[in-house]
């Protein structure tokens, strides 16, 4: 089976260009997407502002196409308030947390309206079938402030009690890092600017280790201050580490890959899960004030240390 992911990016996000449906059960937006809402959720509806996070689903006929329960975990999703896309949203304003919401769109409807479509094979030969996607909304936010700071509490609240259950001595930074010394170093601080020459190894709360340059022969990891070139707890975590230090950062997810987790690699295994709190191990070999060399060799290091964008 092989279906291009443009045709079905175009077909779950251009939702405006949907076939009316004829089931009396479905509703249909202003711009004619028909969609049911299903189960009975608690709360207050959904409105602009906020933000969701939702299961997504999505099969046509019995050929499973995409599933967030099996891949990269739920979707976080800001309404805007305002602006041409709002008709995007509007499915989700008669919903609230816990409500499915079933969209349909005519295979037929992709073929006639998206030229790259009329050249897939299996959707030719899926013609007079539907697109069935299913949202389920696991969670709804006033904005994103309030998803901001419920999910940093959460964070700190997990990190203390692995504290607390490993008797571990650990300072927060004010960002919320916190910092276990286990050699103490010499000299000042690092300042934004100066690149740390460092040696570490990245593990998750089990114990699991996703990715180190601590094997014999691994170059030193040469991180900038202030440039923005690693997750933001692990640059934190950094400047409060002088030269010769060792130390272990404990590092909420609010500061590391969030909700979306690290990209998955080469096998499409996903290394970091959404919201997962993250181990530092770090030796800080040198610091100076020299740039790091314009030209890096690619590492699994360097891609795990990638700032990880919510947007």
């Amino acid at each position: 089976m092989k279906v291009t992911k443009q045709v079905f990016g175009a077909a779950l996000l251009a939702l405006t260009t949907l076939a009316a449906c004829k089931n009396t059960e479905f509703k249909k937006t202003k711009d004619g997407l028909p969609y049911r809402v299903m189960g009975e959720g608690k709360g207050d509806k959904i409105v602009p502002g906020n933000v969701i996070r939702f299961h997504a689903t999505t099969r046509l006929g019995d050929s499973l196409l995409s599933s967030t329960y099996t891949m990269g975990g739920p979707q976080t999703v800001p309404i805007p308030k305002d602006g041409p896309n709002m008709a995007m949203f509007q499915i989700f304003f008669d919903a609230h947390k816990g409500d499915s919401i079933l969209l349909l769109q005519p295979v037929d409807s992709i073929l006639a309206k998206n030229p790259m479509a009329a050249k897939d094979s299996f959707l030719l030969s899926k013609k007079g079938k539907n697109i069935e996607t299913v949202l389920k909304i696991v969670d709804v936010f006033k904005d994103e402030a309030s998803l901001t700071s419920q999910q940093r509490a959460k964070d700190s609240v997990a990190i203390q009690t692995y504290l607390k259950e490993k008797n571990i001595p650990a300072k927060a930074t004010p960002k919320g890092v916190y910092v276990q010394t286990l050699t103490p170093g010499n000299g000042q601080l690092p300042k934004p600017g100066q690149t740390m020459s460092i040696r570490y190894a990245g593990k998750l709360f089990n114990g699991q280790e996703f990715d180190s340059n601590t094997k014999p022969g691994d170059p030193l990891l040469p991180v900038q201050l202030g440039t923005g070139s690693t997750i933001p707890g692990f640059e934190e975590g950094l400047s409060q580490l002088s030269k010769g230090e060792k130390a272990l950062l404990f590092i909420p997810s609010s500061l590391a890959y969030g909700e979306r987790g690290s990209q998955p690699d080469m096998t499409g295994q996903q290394r970091i899960k959404p919201n997962e709190n993250l181990i530092f191990e770090i030796e800080v070999a040198d610091i100076s004030d020299k740039a790091p060399a314009a030209a890096m060799p690619p590492t699994a290091a360097l891609d795990s240390m990638k700032k990880s964008s919510r947007k």
